[in-house]
């Protein structure tokens, strides 16, 4: 059964790891401003692929955010595109399960990084490697929240066990005491019931002295 589960984890990891790397080119409006680049798809939701894009930029650049999932990064130094600073503009963003990251490359003087223009191929890698990483950030994440619920779901248990030893050695005391009333009983029961024949032999003999009415 686990290496049914192992597999099927595999399976499910190269896929999702396949799909990530698909980088293809597009056109996207930011802040209603229409931008030509290149995106790459994951199935990672969209707040934490957000956060791992913006400290993905950081590596390049000083890096700002607005609402609508966008992110910049005016001088950003990506030497495998360009050896000039890049006004980079991104955008991540969701649809039917899918997150998407979009990035626009402005390399100065009008050109920018489209399919079939210089440093494309560099982009489709730069986004590529993000993804990888996204994929691996990801899977941290979710293992670590599955470490955070074990430790949650252990520390309940444990807490439970210790009230359950303390409920049964204070109703093993009850117990005990219980016992002990019980034995004081049944020597007080023998007793008071000694002493209700004896009781009842004082009556018997003291009605059988009373004088029969003629």
């Amino acid at each position: 059964m686990k290496k049914i589960l192992l597999i099927a984890a595999l399976s499910v990891f190269w896929g999702y790891t396949c799909e990530a790397q698909t980088v293809l080119p597009d056109k996207r409006e930011i802040d209603k401003s229409s931008f030509e680049g290149l995106y790459v798809t994951t199935k990672i939701e969209e707040k934490y692929l957000g956060k791992y894009w913006e400290d993905y930029l950081k590596q390049y650049g000083k890096v700002s955010s607005s609402r609508g999932g966008v992110y910049r990064a005016p001088s950003a130094s990506i030497p495998s595109i360009s050896s000039s600073p890049i006004n980079l503009a991104s955008q991540v963003s969701s649809k039917k399960g899918l997150s998407q990251v979009f990035i626009y490359l402005d390399l100065g003087n009008g050109s920018y990084v489209t399919q079939g223009t210089k440093g494309y191929a560099e982009a489709e890698t730069f986004l590529k490697k993000f993804a990888e990483d996204a994929i691996l950030y990801d899977d941290a994440r979710v293992a670590e929240e599955a470490m955070k619920e074990s430790e949650k779901n252990f520390s309940k248990l444990t807490r439970k066990g210790e009230s359950l030893r303390k409920d049964i050695e204070k109703t093993e005391k009850e117990l005990a005491n219980l016992r002990k009333d019980l034995e004081v009983n049944v020597k007080d029961v023998a007793t008071s019931q000694t002493d209700l024949e004896t009781k009842k032999k004082t009556f018997e003999d003291a009605k059988a002295k009373v004088p029969t009415k003629q």
